[in-house]
């Protein structure tokens, strides 16, 4: 996964410019962060999710989202044992 620092222009009569970070994910991880985005309320922190592989989100969500991710691989990580 990887974070991008950007920012996001419309282009409308006045600029909108927007803070976030770029995410680069599988598209399980995307799931996961879309499932994590409608649970926050108020709050939400995607902007927008630009294709299967990438998600434009709030600058301020960034340490919040690479909390929620390890706990999600701690979760789902197991150990063979002999």
């Amino acid at each position: 996964i990887d974070f991008v620092g950007l920012q996001l222009l419309s282009s409308s009569v006045m600029v909108t410019i927007t803070e976030g970070v770029l995410i680069s994910c599988d598209i399980p991880v995307k799931e996961f962060l879309l499932r994590l985005d409608n649970l926050q309320d108020p709050g939400r922190f995607i902007i927008v999710a630009l294709d299967d592989n990438h998600l434009f989100v709030q600058a301020w969500a960034e340490d919040m989202i690479r909390k929620k991710l390890e706990e999600l691989y701690d979760e789902n990580h197991y150990t063979f044992i002999k």
